[in-house]
Order: structure tokens, then sequence, then C-alpha cells
């Protein structure tokens, strides 16, 4: 979703740009910094904040100069079957040609975007606020900026907002679908992407976001339907195939899975999120070392994905290769310290080596990122009478944990742990 925003069916009416404040050029400059030093979601949210303080054009200004301008529109063109190469040529011809033309730097940052090359995409998104700070592009732009930086109401208000300004923007509504629809507005969500096709009948990126939001409400025969109309538009763009191998995957259908997958990853070999979900589906069909691979090349494309570490580390750990699985579950949770599953399977992994104490403070560490985590509870229990400490100890975290499970074989085992500690206090 991220720089989706910035894409637009028809040149806007251009204005003339009004000079950025002082203080809006400056947090440019930290947003730059920022996205350097590999704080993405830091990033965005300063760029949106350099885009809120650019004031709106006074005045219109002269339109695209013509050979510009249809440059522009060719790159159009190329964008509704997602020819995304040729679209980016034919955007840096209309801009070549004419430097002032937004509308061309708005596509671009999207494209850019779309690769990964955030930089460009920053530089694109203030060059065209500059040259044609119209207020609909710019909040298209803040938009995706904000789905970037995790911000989803701010994402759903900007799109509103520019949807309040052109009603009839297929990219807003769909982009406006897909967000309503990923936070559980399902309905209203697959209404919007229903006007943009509407409005865009045919477009490839219409099709996948539908097959997406159907995806997500759970109705896998229409995503397959759409997603495929996306893929016959354009068989070597990975988006709708990338969607359509997660759409069999839920579907139980892992073998088709892999085979869509394998598809797109030859159209995007470098995509860590291909990666890993190719990984998933090796996982389903019991093939641990193609998982293992892939989420391999996944993490070497993107090392700070926590949720590979962890995915990885839970390989290995199954494979009896406990060191490397710590190591794993150890960058998880450096990554992100909150995330109590990669602690809790830490504490188990030192447990299995006897070291009590680390396995101890390991699992408190879960508790204290999830005080609801109830396996953490009864491996605690399991800990004190392994160390065959005060049975009381094991009876507390027991009851912590038939707060959660009551009827489980685990259930009653605690049960007899905490029946244990009674007969011993009334032995005493």
């Amino acid at each position: 979703l991220i720089a989706a925003a910035c894409v637009a069916c028809a040149a806007p009416a251009p204005v003339q740009a009004a000079p950025a404040p002082p203080d809006a050029g400056a947090r440019y400059k930290t947003a730059l910094a920022l996205l350097e030093s590999g704080k993405r979601a830091e990033a965005a949210g300063e760029l949106i904040a350099a885009l809120r303080a650019c004031p709106e054009a006074p005045a219109a200004a002269p339109a695209p100069r013509a050979g510009s301008d249809r440059h522009y529109r060719a790159g159009l063109r190329q964008m509704r079957v997602r020819h995304d190469s040729l679209a980016e040529n034919e955007f840096k011809k209309a801009i070549e040609l004419d430097p002032a033309n937004a509308a061309a730097r708005y596509r671009l940052s999207f494209l850019l975007g779309n690769r990964g090359e955030y930089a460009g995409m920053f530089r694109e998104i203030w060059r065209a606020v500059q040259a044609c700070p119209i207020e609909a592009e710019k909040l298209r732009a803040i938009g995706g900026l904000a789905l970037m930086s995790g911000n989803i109401p701010e994402a759903t208000a900007a799109y509103r907002e520019a949807l309040a300004r052109n009603p009839t923007s297929p990219e807003v509504l769909r982009m406006l679908g897909l967000v309503l629809a990923e936070s559980g507005r399902r309905e209203e969500g697959l209404e919007m992407i229903r006007r943009a096709m509407e409005a865009q009948p045919g477009d490839y990126s219409t099709l996948s976001a539908l097959g997406l939001a159907y995806a997500i409400s759970g109705d896998c025969p229409r995503a397959e339907e759409s997603l495929k109309k996306a893929i016959e538009i354009n068989r070597e763009h990975p988006e709708a195939l990338a969607r359509l191998g997660m759409v069999l995957l839920i579907d139980g259908r892992a073998e088709e899975s892999i085979r869509c997958l394998d598809d797109a990853l030859k159209t995007n070999p470098g995509s860590a999120e291909l990666h890993a979900n190719l990984a998933k589906a090796y996982k389903v069909v019991n093939r641990p070392e193609e998982a293992e691979r892939e989420y391999v090349l996944a993490l070497k494309a993107d090392p700070d994905n926590y949720d590979g570490w962890y995915e990885l580390g839970n390989i290995l750990g199954a494979a009896g290769r406990f060191e490397r699985a710590m190591e794993a579950y150890r960058k998880a949770a450096d990554l992100d310290p909150g995330l109590a599953r990669a602690h809790f399977k830490m504490g188990l992994l030192h447990m299995k080596k006897k070291q009590y104490a680390e396995a101890e403070s390991r699992l408190k560490k879960a508790l204290g990122a999830d005080c609801d985590y109830a396996d953490a509870y009864f491996a605690l229990a399991a800990l004190a009478r392994e160390r065959k400490k005060d049975p009381r100890t094991a009876a507390h975290y027991s009851r912590m944990y038939l707060l959660y499970d009551s009827r489980s074989p685990r259930a009653a085992q605690a049960h007899r742990w905490i029946e244990d500690a009674e007969l011993g206090a009334k032995g005493r």
C-alpha cells in the first residue's frame, strides 16, 4: 500500500507553488536523515509533517508542455496494466521535458516506493509538492506515507479528505477501500473498490485490490476470480500472483500456492515478503529445508523482519538445531523487545539445557510483554517443579494458567500440581 496515494488517472490542472516555509524544508531534511539511518516509519511521519507545513498554491499556472504531457499520459497507460518499468521511463521523460510536471513526479514516486527506493520516493513527492501543491495530490501522498508509518487512522483521514476533493478518483477510492477492508470495515471497503472498478474498468491494480479485499473478507472464490483477471492483464507483474498465492494457501491449496508464489518470485526475486510467504507455504506442506532456505533469503533482503527471525527459529528448533534457533529468537526479541513469543521460546530452550535461571528470566519477560500468555504460566509452573522449588510456586503459576484453560490435558496437570502443593501443606 505504501506509496499508492501518488497514482492518478489524469493530469491535474497544475498550480504555481508557494515557497515552502523554512520549517517544512528542515523537516524534509530530517525525514531523509531518518530514512538513511533505517528509521523508515519515523521518516514517513516527518515527511508528512513537512508536507502539511506547505501551503496550498494561490493561483493557476500553465499546463505542462505538450511533449511532457504526452509522455505523462503514455506512462499512465502503462501503469493501468502495471508495466512499471515502461511507465517509469515515460514519467522520467515527462519530467526531463518539463521539471515542473508535478503529476509525473507523483506517479514516479509511487513506482519508486513500490520497489523499495524510498529515498527517491521521498525526493519526488517533495519536488512534486514544491512544483504543484494541489491539496488532493498532497493528501494522497500523505495517505501513502501514513501507511508507511503505520498510522492507519491518519491514512484513512487523508484518503477521505482527498476523496472529498476529488470524489471520482479511482486511485483514492481503491486505496481508501483497502485501508477500510484491512481495518475491519469490509463491506464499506469493498464498495469503495467496486466504485473504483466502475470508474476504471480493466485496471490491473484495481482488480488486484478487489481480490485482496475479498480475501480479507474471507471470500476466497471471488478473491481468486479477481486476481486471475488481473494476472490475465499482466502475467509478469508480481502483485496479483503474490496475493493469489496467499489466497490459495489460506484456502488449503498449498501446492498451488507454492507454484504461484514461485512464479511471482521470478518477476521479483529480491522481495523479502515473497520469500517469507513462500517459506510459509513450504512449512504447511512439511518441507522444512525449503522453508528455511526461503526465510534465510527473506531475511537477507530485510534483516529487520522480526517475524521472519522468529519463524526461522521455529524451523531450526524443530530440527533440533537449538543453538541456531536461540540466535534467531534472540534476534527477533532484539528487534521487537515486546515479542512475547520469542522470549517464551528462548525460555523453553533454556529449560532444555537446564539453564534454569535464564529460563525463568525469559519466561517472565514473556509475561512482561503479554500478561495473558497462558503457556508462559504453565512453563513457569513446570520449571518450578523441575527445580524442586517450594510447591506453592508451581501451584501459583498453575492457578494463573487455569484462568485461561480449564479443560485441556495441561489443565488436568495444573490441577494435579495444585493438589500436590495442598497435600504438602497439610503434611506440614
